[in-house]
């Protein structure tokens, strides 16, 4: 494909008309995807201790005796299991895989303090450990073990293969892979400098009081009431907004240590694209992605070794792979097709 031209923001938010709002929402109502909460079983597994809450979704018509191949779930930052993954495990237990999602530590109903912090580090863990949950299933073929993450998932996948060889097979879709990088980009390097230090001073403040210090997790915009947010852009403020209600009240409260920040902002998947091999690599990205940059997805692809693919979905916008269709149908379509050729063998 030929080099990736980004709209700015505010073009897209021109575009949209209004405050913006709708720009995020698909033109047809019928576009934006409910899950079927009767796919899914609640189970629980252990990571490090703690106890995690997840879902399981089997393919239609089986039962516990019939096996399957496993896929494992990670989903966009602080969000649960209700949010995003739904509309992927429903599609890919359709095709005949046993698909695992799971709330990660200290997030929704799953254990862990101080609550809604977030480490890259830790979440991998969860992630694995999913992976080992999964193969203590005899509904699951122990050697046919993908994993599939969308937004910041997809760059823990990329972490995953790299870490779990386990996992036979990995897929980004709409993934982060360097979100310092995306921050600097966008604030510029002076800018984003000045923002990771009141950072520091918060987690500063924390370790000087005791005192958890927390900032929100979404808001619209920056301000000097509100100079630091995990996501500070109209776009994850519309999603998480809109699906934090009676779709995942356990995303609720909106909020998250300051502290969370800055191993986030560190993480880097591009450096982990190489150690996925000798598992294969499919990256999937929106071609109009302002909020993680699709130069990242062509970069985590160029660093892999192996058998690799990348593959572009014209979007608009971030959020149309997480609940809207025709992205997401597509999405999973190509997901399907991969894991058919790369999970193919029962050995």
């Amino acid at each position: 494909m030929s080099a990736i031209t980004l709209r700015p923001v505010e073009q897209a938010m021109a575009q949209g008309g209004g405050d913006g709002s709708q720009y995020f929402l698909p033109a047809d109502p019928g576009d934006l995807l409910r899950a079927d909460r009767g796919r899914r079983s609640a189970v629980r597994f252990d990571s490090d201790g703690l106890s995690l809450a997840g879902h399981i979704y089997r393919p239609p018509a089986t039962n516990a005796s019939t096996r399957t191949p496993g896929v494992v779930m990670c989903g966009p930052i602080s969000s649960v299991k209700e949010q995003t993954l739904p509309h992927y495990a429903e599609r890919l237990a359709d095709a005949g895989y046993t698909v695992l999602t799971f709330d990660s530590r200290s997030f929704g109903e799953s254990e862990g303090t101080p609550r809604h912090h977030y480490d890259p580090n830790q979440v991998i863990a969860d992630y694995s450990n999913a992976v080992g949950y999964l193969l203590t299933r005899p509904d699951v073929f122990a050697e046919r073990i993908a994993a599939v993450g969308v937004c910041m998932g997809g760059g823990y996948a990329v972490s995953l293969g790299a870490l779990d060889k386990r996992v036979k097979t990995v897929v980004s879709v709409a993934g982060g892979y360097n979100i310092g990088g995306t921050f600097q980009r966008m604030m510029g390097t002076e800018g984003f400098a000045r923002y990771f230090r009141t950072i520091n001073d918060l987690h500063q403040r924390q370790r000087e009081t005791g005192e958890i210090q927390y900032v929100p997790t979404i808001i619209q915009a920056l301000s000097d009431d509100v100079p630091v947010a995990v996501m500070p852009n109209e776009e994850a403020f519309s999603y998480y907004d809109r699906t934090s209600g009676e779709d995942a009240p356990n995303w609720l409260p909106n909020t998250m240590t300051a502290a969370s920040l800055e191993p986030f902002y560190t993480y880097n998947a591009v450096a982990h694209a190489p150690l996925v091999a000798p598992a294969p690599l499919l990256i999937m990205h929106g071609t109009q992605d302002f909020f993680l940059l699709p130069e990242y997805a062509q970069a985590a692809y160029d660093a892999a070794i192996g058998r690799k693919e990348l593959h572009w979905i014209k979007t608009h916008n971030h959020i149309e792979l997480y609940d809207q269709d025709p992205y997401v149908s597509m999405a999973c379509a190509k997901i399907v097709d991969w894991l058919g050729d790369t999970l193919s063998s029962t050995s």
